[in-house]
């Protein structure tokens, strides 16, 4: 098993934190969610689809998704 496959503590405390910060962002109404949606998608896109841990989340992903998932714990 090498080290990508396998979420550190730390890594899962960002992301953690991260979708903290995803919902705190989708409670200011003065932020556009739709666009801030298309543009986290298009970012992602953009980024290698690997490696993976194990489970089968993108690592280059994780940061900005856990942003999205607590966008959507709000919406």
């Amino acid at each position: 098993m090498k080290s990508d496959d396998v979420v550190t503590p730390f890594e899962l405390g960002v992301c953690s934190a991260l979708m903290l910060i995803g919902k705190a962002i989708a409670l200011n109404p003065s932020i556009d969610l739709e666009m801030l949606k298309q543009d986290a998608q298009a970012m992602m896109k953009a980024m290698p689809d690997e490696p993976h841990w194990e489970g089968g989340k993108q690592i280059h992903q994780a940061a900005i998704e856990s942003v999205l998932a607590g966008m959507a714990k709000v919406l």
